[in-house]
């Protein structure tokens, strides 16, 4: 049997996350960096993965007992972004386990029992879909699809440090009925942006998400985030709700795009932080080849 390389992409934090009906729910922002994890089959022999790849070794155990298959060969992980800081990487890299050796054992895993295998884990991003679906990520369903993003950039910074999401997500997070109604509200002006393709709707939600969020998780950049975006002419600011990133939305069909990008890097590059520049996936859906 041939390798085969399954892909999926990473995410810069989410546009949306907050609870509705008592459930907590995400909108992941998914962008153009994707992990490949290429599987090489053998005849005989453990399966074997990167060491410190643990998560993965596990969704693949269950697999293995869910579909009644004996895995042999070495699965490995290239193009992977940090952890814990808000990229989706450990979700990103058990997805694109788990499409490598489904193609190479000719198995049909569609996207939900992917998401049944993830959320058995830990709570999972929504990544495994092709279009950006609200999702409950503690439960591993989908309230709705989205549909696609329209074109967009991200320049972002990452205020260094981890966050542990399985941790984070153990918190018992209290919202008001007032927060949960907002947050209801919001997902339905996402809805209403998806559907007309309004960038500046999108960078309004993702902004308001990223101000309620912040008493739960501050990210000490986002006010000179604001003021930066407001002098740039972008959408908004955009936060990885159990991560470390934050960053600005800028339409990049616009024609002033790449002079806004440029003038923010100029603008973060004193700053003591990583900085990012992402366009963002129009579909989430990784290759297989």
């Amino acid at each position: 049997m041939k390798a085969i390389t399954g892909t999926a992409c990473h995410t810069f934090g989410e546009l949306l996350q907050g609870q509705r009906e008592g459930v907590p729910f995400l909108v992941s922002l998914p962008i153009e960096s994707y992990v490949n994890a290429t599987f090489y089959p053998a005849t005989s022999g453990e399966l074997m993965t990167s060491p410190q790849k643990v998560k993965v070794y596990r969704v693949l155990r269950r697999l293995m007992n869910e579909c009644k298959i004996s895995l042999h060969g070495t699965l490995l992980l290239e193009k992977t972004l940090p952890e814990s800081k808000g990229f989706a990487t450990s979700t990103a890299d058990m997805v694109a386990a788990c499409r490598a050796v489904s193609k190479a054992y000719k198995l049909c895993l569609l996207p939900q029992h992917i998401s049944s295998l993830l959320v058995q884990i830990e709570p999972t991003d929504g990544i495994m879909y092709d279009e950006v679906v609200a999702y409950q990520h503690h439960h591993g369903r989908v309230i709705t699809s989205l549909g696609y993003l329209p074109p967009l950039r991200i320049i972002g910074v990452d205020r260094g440090g981890k966050v542990d999401t399985v941790s984070f997500n153990k918190r018992l997070a209290v919202y008001t009925c007032q927060e949960e109604k907002e947050y209801d509200r919001l997902l339905q002006k996402l809805q209403e942006a998806f559907r007309e393709g309004d960038s500046e709707l999108i960078g309004y939600v993702a902004t308001r998400s990223a101000e309620m969020h912040q008493k739960r998780l501050a990210h000490p950049d986002f006010e000179e985030l604001k003021a930066l975006c407001r002098k740039a002419g972008g959408l908004g600011v955009v936060v990885a709700h159990s991560g470390t990133l934050a960053g600005i939305l800028l339409d990049a069909s616009s024609s002033s795009c790449e002079r806004k990008v440029n003038m923010l890097q100029k603008k973060m590059k004193g700053w003591p932080r990583t900085v990012y520049t992402f366009s963002v996936a129009r579909s989430q859906k990784g290759i297989v080849v």
